[in-house]
């Protein structure tokens, strides 16, 4: 039997719409913004818990911080990665980590939880923005993109075909030439 739906590969992150009911020592929200709707309910949600909840949050200041233990702003993303890393570093057993954002935030902190020692099940994902991570097959640079499925390698110049294909170690889709007579970005001879 066939269906006409485009199936996702086995590589393409899948991300969470509500969080897992899982006991925990500690919760751990880490968030791009705190302003949109999809966050807010994600904050509603884990309030639900017994566990006290630490919130990370990049650029903001005016949070409402009803029914959370502590709520963390920070101007730039390295200050917040330094204050995740700390955290991450002394996290008791049990510590459950959600992360909320673009892809790109994402799967940098996730990079940063997995080295603290985290383990997939303890570390959910939800994706709130369109913007994701390039990696260019040909000269091995990235880029940020939205959802386009062709971009130009804004270092070698190659038209790249965006695949569907993600690695998780690089946090990126592939980006692939997607004109084999053009694999320079110039015309062959």
């Amino acid at each position: 039997m066939t269906t006409d739906a485009p199936q996702a590969m086995a590589s393409t992150p899948l991300y969470q719409q509500q969080p897992q009911p899982v006991p925990a020592t500690r919760r751990l929200l880490v968030s791009q913004s705190l302003v949109q709707p999809e966050v807010n309910a994600l904050q509603a949600a884990l309030a639900q818990f017994a566990e006290p909840l630490q919130v990370l949050v990049l650029g903001e200041s005016a949070v409402d911080p009803v029914a959370l233990d502590s709520v963390e702003a920070f101007a730039g993303p390295q200050l917040l990665r330094a204050r995740l890393q700390t955290l991450l570093a002394t996290a008791p057993v049990g510590t459950r980590l959600y992360l909320c954002g673009d892809e790109v935030f994402l799967w940098d902190c996730r990079q940063l939880a997995e080295e603290a020692g985290l383990l997939d099940e303890e570390i959910e994902l939800f994706r709130t923005g369109a913007r994701r991570r390039l990696y260019c097959v040909h000269c091995a640079t990235f880029q940020d993109i939205t959802d386009e499925a062709l971009s130009e390698c804004t270092c070698c110049g190659v038209q790249l075909l965006v695949r569907t294909h993600f690695s998780r170690r690089l946090g990126a889709y592939m980006g692939v030439c997607s004109d084999p007579n053009l694999p320079r970005a110039e015309v062959r001879p």
